[in-house]
């Protein structure tokens, strides 16, 4: 069971859709797929997760203007904890296929998501990290995730 240290509850009948921080920062620049992604969530029962590392990188790329929209969004996404032995695991994985790219906040955003059903990202570098060391979810953009689900 995943563990949520938000006000939003985990739905155990409900996908999790890990977001990285690429996909949020594009619906709050309010990119077509990110904001159809956000517009479908609650017609398709889906949730959406981050963790301390996403939301620290958002408070960096913060732009003023939308910490409103970032702080409404933000109450209804699970904070899921970060999760070293996952973490470790990964580092040695990545090691091992001499994938040097991962940086230590994508090996600890990918620990978190690895128990979700998806890992919703559009930077092509985190698509690449996550290939190489392996996980659960299935990788998908924001993109593909809004035609997958609509498809359903």
């Amino acid at each position: 069971m995943l563990l949520a240290s938000s006000a939003a509850s985990v739905d155990q009948a409900l996908p999790i859709v890990f977001l990285d921080t690429s996909v949020i920062n594009e619906y709050l620049r309010g990119e077509t797929w990110a904001v159809q992604l956000f517009l479908i969530e609650s017609r398709h029962g889906i949730q959406f997760a981050v963790n301390p590392i996403v939301l620290q990188e958002l408070l960096l790329t913060a732009d003023p203007a939308t910490a409103p929209e970032l702080h409404r969004i933000l109450d209804k996404i699970l904070i899921l904890p970060v999760e070293l032995r996952r973490a470790e695991s990964m580092v040695s994985r990545s090691r091992a296929l001499n994938s040097r790219s991962a940086h230590a906040n994508d090996v600890l955003i990918l620990s978190s998501a690895e128990k979700c059903d998806y890992f919703a990202t559009n930077d092509a570098r985190q698509r690449e990290i996550f290939a190489a060391v392996g996980g659960a979810p299935q990788v998908v953009t924001a993109r593909e995730l809004v035609t997958r689900l609509q498809a359903e």
